[in-house]
């Protein structure tokens, strides 16, 4: 599609974002049903530069929610690249350096997309499919599925933001003071995060699996989102007229997981995060609170290890 091609707004376009909800959370079915029913989105396929913009993942117009090609296959390569950062660190030996040369493979095919004027033709790096291609290799699949989750939970968010324009709650767009607009987008974080999570006991009940494991790999995937957008923001991690910091919606869901957080989900994005910091220092992480008895601090995981100038990620 270029520039000048109208929305899509077909029905291959509604099947595929009503797949990827229910893929998501298949036990908020009916809820879906009344939301749609309630506020009569509107999902568009635009172009890859729409309105002047590249990344496009955004509602407006009380039914709108809009989303290109490139934004997708973004968040696509990014799990791949979180899942990586994660894999180099749980794989190589303590004190080794680390082999970081996969990551960056993932994020430079990441900001090819991102800069391309046709994103869908640039070349995904060896072992990445097609977006929407699942593999049966486990080291495959789980990045796959992660960051379907990832785009699920960014739809949602963009759902919540029609909710705030139809109740007529929504932030004033030329409201001088952005506080308005950060809480809202805080608000719709975390009504995807409540989506993907609050319901997925009996889910896992009614399916016979680890309510721990379903858990697991949703909180996973709200952190791959996190992880994607850490991505995109790239070096500009910081509060806008619009948006609170990438640090303070990280922060926020976390603290919205509570008690009942994953661990393991935690322990897998903490690491993520702090490997990706060695390549990008000043980007944000996974930090727990001082009396926090998750688990330990990542940077920690990293000590005696080195970057990939040789120095050391840690004292």
């Amino acid at each position: 599609m270029n520039s000048n091609t109208p929305p899509r707004e077909d029905e291959q376009v509604k099947t595929a974002v009503r797949n990827v909800l229910l893929g998501s959370a298949p036990e908020r079915e009916s809820e879906l049903a009344s939301l749609w029913s309630l506020l009569e989105p509107r999902f568009q396929l635009t172009a890859d530069t729409h309105n002047g913009e590249r990344l496009v993942m955004e509602a407006g117009m009380y039914r709108f929610v809009r989303f290109n090609h490139r934004v997708v296959r973004a968040f696509w390569i990014a799990g791949f690249a979180a899942w990586e950062a994660y894999r180099v660190v749980a794989e190589t030996p303590e004190l080794d350096p680390l082999d970081l040369k996969r990551l960056v493979e993932l994020i430079d095919a990441f900001e090819r997309v991102l800069e391309s004027d046709t994103p869908e033709l640039e070349a995904l790096p060896k072992d990445v499919p097609e977006p929407g291609h699942y593999d049966d290799n486990p080291q495959l699949r789980a990045p796959e599925e992660l960051a379907t989750l990832g785009v699920g939970w960014a739809l949602l968010h963009e759902v919540r933001h029609l909710k705030h324009q139809q109740d007529g709650d929504s932030a004033d767009p030329d409201e001088a003071d952005p506080t308005q607009r950060r809480s809202e987008e805080l608000s719709c974080d975390a009504f995807a995060t409540k989506f993907l999570l609050d319901q997925l006991v009996p889910y896992a009940q009614r399916e016979n699996v680890s309510p721990n494991l379903v858990r697991r790999k949703r909180e996973l995937g709200i952190y791959f989102a996190l992880f994607a957008m850490t991505l995109m923001a790239r070096d500009k991690w910081g509060a806008s007229q619009s948006h609170p910091s990438i640090q303070a919606r990280i922060d926020a869901v976390r603290a919205l997981m509570g008690s009942q957080r994953d661990e393991v989900a935690e322990a897998i994005a903490s690491v993520a995060f702090a490997t990706l910091h060695t390549l990008m220092p000043g980007s944000p992480g996974i930090v727990p609170a001082p009396d926090d008895a998750g688990p330990s601090h990542p940077e920690e995981r990293l000590c005696g290890r080195t970057n990939p100038q040789g120095n050391a990620v840690c004292s």
